[in-house]
């Protein structure tokens, strides 16, 4: 249906734009197995875009150009300008290749607004292409030069832009994984804090409650021993009782990010009132296999999806275990269910769901779209006897 709109004359800008709203919409609900947002499809259809206009502007102006000082050869570019241009066009984006996908590797899913305006840099390309295909004359050579060195400057400038922005948003991006991790420590100190001004008391009334066992026994006041030993008794299960043993296995994450959000949403479990469970056996770096933000965003959707449904669910229990092996690293997250059997082809479904309901599917969805970074990451669920479990297998490079 869209090649019908190239051949009709009226309006070749509105054909384009119709042509490639058209393939976006395909690309969007037909060939987006990650589940890409619609901000990064157009974002990269822009893009390209704007190369080819860039291309094109270039490639006519420069066959201009040459055909006033050589007219003898003014038969040839109406043969080979199209080739021309797309050879042209692949030369740009095998040159500018670097720039490009530093900045979609820092903006796409994360950034929409500064996708949708890079998605709109080729318009005043493409509207300039037009005006010197219709307006400007071929035997025109200031005209073209000046043409072609506005064309140039805007291209550049376009570029300068998206490098600008780039590293702008990774430099915020950064800011705030610092300041999430400055928090997150904070918060992880004033625990520890906590935990040891109880220890020191418990430690005073141990000894002041030994001490008035011992004069009981050696005075022979047996009831009164019996009270020391029942406040003894209780003074120790109000520690042995703390859930805290679960953060032990916190020294063996090396990645202080990962740590932090771990300790976070486990301290959010047990206030809860869930049971979680942590296992890292070795000292363990996820961003070996996992850009330290998507390394955090994982671990964080996967504990949030846990919580949830452990929150419903009878047992109430939620397990993170972090492990790896020479060939790859591992992420196991499983929660006690309400449902005997959790229906893992609907979970899938959600995954690529365009219509999110609730925090839940939009998760099942970001985690697809980030591991999509990763086409070697595998994604595996089971679920059996009221107990859900998610592995994430990561292969080492």
């Amino acid at each position: 249906m869209g090649a019908a709109f190239i051949f009709w004359p009226p309006s070749l800008f509105i054909n384009d734009l119709v042509t490639a709203s058209l393939a976006i919409v395909a690309v969007y609900y037909l060939a987006n197995p990650f589940g890409d947002h619609l901000a990064t499809i157009v974002s990269h259809f822009g893009y390209s875009m704007l190369v080819y206009y860039f291309s094109s502007v270039v490639c006519l102006l420069l066959s201009r150009i040459i055909l006033v000082k050589y007219p003898q050869f003014s038969s040839l570019p109406h043969t080979f300008l199209i080739p021309l241009i797309y050879g042209f066009a692949l030369l740009v984006i095998k040159i500018v290749r670097p720039l490009a996908d530093r900045f979609f590797s820092r903006v796409n899913n994360r950034h929409p607004v500064a996708e949708w305006c890079l998605s709109v840099l080729f318009i005043p390309l493409s509207l300039f292409f037009f005006f010197v295909q219709h307006f400007l004359t071929a035997n025109n050579l200031g005209g073209n030069t000046a043409a072609l060195l506005i064309t140039l400057a805007y291209f550049i400038l376009a570029l300068l832009v998206m490098n600008h922005v780039g590293s702008d948003l990774h430099y915020r991006d950064q800011a705030t994984f610092a300041s999430h991790n400055l928090d997150s420590l904070t918060n992880y100190t004033d625990k520890l804090e906590v935990m040891y001004d109880d220890l020191r008391r418990f430690r005073h009334d141990y000894q002041n409650i030994l001490i008035s066992l011992s004069s009981a026994l050696s005075d022979n006041h047996i009831a009164y021993a019996k009270q020391a030993i029942q406040e003894l008794t209780q003074s120790s299960s109000r520690i042995v009782d703390m859930p805290t043993s679960v953060f032990e296995a916190l020294q063996n994450i090396t990645d202080l990010g990962v740590k932090s959000i771990v300790y976070q949403k486990l301290s959010d479990a047990i206030k809860d009132g869930l049971h979680p469970r942590l296992e890292v056996v070795r000292p363990l770096e996820l961003t070996t296999t996992l850009q330290p933000l998507d390394a955090i965003r994982i671990t964080a959707i996967l504990l949030d999806n846990a919580i949830n449904a452990a929150q419903v669910s009878k047992q109430k229990k939620v397990s993170l275990s972090l492990f790896e092996n020479e060939n790859a690293q591992f992420i196991i997250v499983g929660n006690s269910t309400k449902e005997v059997q959790v229906d893992l082809n609907k979970l899938a479904e959600l995954e690529h769901s365009i219509s999110i309901g609730n925090n839940h599917h939009l998760g099942l969805r970001n985690l697809k779209i980030i591991l999509g970074h990763y086409p070697n990451a595998v994604n595996d669920r089971s679920s059996n006897q009221h107990w859900l479990e998610q592995k994430i297998v990561l292969p080492k490079k």
